[in-house]
């Protein structure tokens, strides 16, 4: 039975150990605050995360981060820390890097498989 997460029909199965997976490594370079990063992942690597890591290696501000969504507030990510999903179905996820220092995004991939065009959504 397929999932729909914002839009997106998803057939993946995170911790099925057949599925075809790549990894992907994502810098997102310091900004101002109310700079945002939004990576949706089926439009920029046509996959879906089944796994994520989000690490904030700015030593002295604070990073945010949501996933799948875009009305959440924002996690907060203390300096010089990570957050790591494993096993899950991550369509996106929006980043506010710290003022000082890179947030990096690494992950492992599923490609989505093709499927019908969703009518009625």
């Amino acid at each position: 039975m397929p999932t729909v997460i914002q839009g997106f029909e998803v057939l993946t199965k995170p911790a099925d150990t057949q599925i075809e997976s790549f990894p992907v490594l994502i810098t997102i370079p310091q900004a101002a605050p109310g700079n945002l990063r939004i990576i949706t992942f089926p439009t920029e690597f046509n996959a879906i995360a089944i796994s994520l890591q989000i690490e904030n290696q700015d030593a002295t501000n604070a990073a945010s981060y949501r996933l799948n969504s875009s009305v959440d507030t924002m996690v907060n990510l203390p300096a010089s820390n990570f957050r790591s999903f494993s096993n899950m179905n991550i369509v996106s996820v929006t980043v506010q890097p710290g003022a000082a220092g890179p947030t990096i995004i690494s992950g492992q991939m599923a490609a989505m498989p093709k499927s019908k065009p969703l009518v009625g959504l």
